[in-house]
């Protein structure tokens, strides 16, 4: 196989599952051939990423996905896709380790936000502890000219509960639980847009989605970008 991409995902497999069902819709297709080529690296056992931000005694999961963007460049793939947010803590290292081009989601996911609500000022993020704690955004959000908005620590236990305890342990969403964080960010918290920090509120999303604020969902914006650069390569190779 030529002309493919590399999925890194199983951090974790239900949002991986998301990504794959939401980019395979939005291909346009009439035929089997005219779905994209790509590999998905599904590796579930990649040690959690908020657990070794917090505590770098803790087993590290850059580790295992540079051993992962290893194995994958002897394939030559065209690009990779790094579907977990938390895991971009570290991006550079992973970019450092292979020649192969890695799309960055979060910064991918801040450019969209003037197409989406051009307005906006107060940007709110939701995402996993490590995201919040490691500031991963920070710049790219400040960057941008954009008020930052961090979840309060009663908002962020919710979303720590919607994303570890409902998806990742009981492998559902709870619609109720994910429009109310981002009801709080938006009405008391006065953000204009909340970023969805995580695949798993990306997986909520998909599931539940939300009609009535506007969001910035990195999962979603992320498969835009990858089929935009699929299709590319592809017409420029016939």
């Amino acid at each position: 196989m030529k002309k493919f991409f590399t999925v890194l995902g199983g951090m974790g497999t239900l949002a991986t599952e998301s990504y794959v069902r939401i980019l395979d819709q939005r291909t346009p297709s009439k035929r089997d051939q005219d779905y994209l080529d790509y590999i998905v690296v599904n590796h579930a056992t990649v040690p959690d990423r908020t657990s070794w931000i917090l505590d770098h005694s803790k087993p590290s999961p850059t580790k295992a996905l540079i051993e992962d963007i290893k194995q994958q460049s002897l394939l030559n793939p065209e690009f990779f896709v790094l579907i977990c947010n938390t895991a971009h803590y570290s991006f550079d290292e992973l970019q450092a380790a292979t020649k192969v081009p890695i799309l960055n989601m979060l910064q991918e996911t801040v450019d969209e936000i003037k197409r989406i609500k051009p307005d906006a000022k107060r940007v709110g993020l939701l995402g996993t502890d490590g995201t919040m704690q490691s500031g991963i955004y920070d710049s790219y959000i400040q960057n941008a000219g954009y008020e930052e908005v961090k979840a309060t620590p009663e908002i962020q236990e919710m979303t720590e509960d919607l994303i570890y305890h409902d998806i990742k342990e009981a492998g559902h969403s709870d619609g109720k639980k994910y429009h109310e964080l981002v009801r709080k960010m938006i009405e008391e918290e006065h953000c204009d847009i909340v970023i969805l920090g995580c695949t798993e509120l990306s997986y909520a999303e998909e599931m539940d989605p939300e009609t009535q604020y506007p969001v910035a969902d990195s999962q979603s914006i992320i498969i835009d970008r990858t089929l935009e650069r699929a299709l590319k390569i592809r017409n420029e190779s016939k």
